[in-house]
């Protein structure tokens, strides 16, 4: 385990009707939780394969224990999330996590694009620059670094729009942060983007049905 690398994971227990609720509206909520599922157990291992302090943030109304049993054994760490919007949530987190190491990289558990290859590579980058950003082919991101100090960017975005990494860019252009964008990625928050991934890896388990 490397000290110098701390990478975080923000993830829900997943419970019926709480995760990948837009999703769910199309497909159903069980099939949506049941692919939920499964990407938080890909991204769990794939993060247990990268040499870092790795971290799973539970918001604070989660029962943990369903994500220990996914990574039963992996010897992650979990934490609460603090109060408030997404970027209020991000920010503690970060903050935090510079307690245990000078870089951080957080994550969201809905990315099946990472690869530990990749997230080695955003971590390194954080040797570079003084942020690193993620960002997703919907106008999100799908991870943030940041190393030594967390600057404020995370105040005033509208999040869950199409806008967020182009606002976060202005912020960290207004904070004068020095920061490294990397190849974008893309996540699954809608029916298209669970097509693209059975696209992608046809042999994934289906949801039983009935």
């Amino acid at each position: 385990m490397s000290a110098d690398l701390v990478l975080q994971i923000f993830a829900r227990a997943p419970a019926l009707g709480r995760v990948k609720t837009r999703l769910g509206s199309v497909i159903g909520a069980a099939a949506a939780l049941h692919w939920y599922r499964i990407l938080v157990h890909r991204t769990l291992m794939t993060a247990s394969m990268v040499p870092a302090n790795v971290q799973v943030w539970c918001p604070s109304e989660d029962d943990p224990f369903e994500l220990e049993q996914i990574v039963d054994g992996l010897g992650m760490t979990f934490y609460q999330q603090c109060s408030g919007d997404l970027g209020r949530r991000m920010e503690f987190a970060l903050q935090a996590g510079l307690e245990f190491g000078p870089r951080v990289l957080l994550i969201g558990a809905d990315c099946p694009a990472w690869t530990p290859a990749a997230l080695a590579a955003a971590g390194q980058a954080l040797s570079a620059a003084s942020m690193v950003l993620v960002p997703a082919d919907d106008g999100g991101y799908v991870g943030v670094g940041v190393s030594g100090t967390v600057p404020p960017v995370f105040e005033g975005v509208s999040w869950s729009s199409a806008s967020v990494t182009s606002q976060t860019r202005r912020l960290m252009e207004q904070a004068g942060v020095d920061w490294l964008e990397l190849p974008t990625l893309w996540d699954v928050d809608r029916s298209d983007d669970l097509d693209r991934w059975l696209k992608a890896e046809p042999n994934l388990p289906r949801p039983i049905v009935g």
